[in-house]
């Protein structure tokens, strides 16, 4: 399958599965935002990305999101099938999105660092003098 047909694919389950996840009566799935989804190069399977609004600090609720996702998985794909216009539906594998947790620490990390290298150079410039 070429970029351009992956990346198509990708946009419009991601969509759609924006639409139909407000449908679903499972208590397990709060509001999900679907941050990207990587179809494998024979479009057997798609990974979908997610990230529960209000943040993903609370581990529990993101893993009994994760598991009524794959319990829906069936109906799903059957919602797909009938979207696509592709002989084979990919299976949907769901998978917590954890790059904006990633930036964050990363952004604290660099900040520590920042107000520690500028209390050696105060510490070293006060004993200069």
């Amino acid at each position: 399958m070429n970029e351009t047909r992956k990346a198509r694919l990708s946009s419009v389950i991601q969509q759609e599965l924006s639409t139909v996840v407000r449908t679903l009566k499972d208590p397990r799935i709060p509001w999900v935002t679907f941050t990207r989804v990587d179809v494998v190069d024979d479009g057997s399977q798609a990974t979908v990305f997610l990230t529960l609004l209000g943040g993903n600090e609370d581990r529990e609720k993101v893993k009994d999101c994760l598991e009524g996702l794959k319990s829906s998985a069936g109906f799903l794909r059957r919602h797909l099938a009938k979207i696509l216009t592709i002989r084979h539906i990919p299976t949907l594998i769901f998978k917590e999105d954890r790059g904006l947790e990633n930036v964050l620490r990363v952004n604290e990390l660099l900040k520590q660092i920042g107000t520690t290298s500028e209390n050696d150079s105060s510490d070293s410039d006060s004993s200069s003098s």
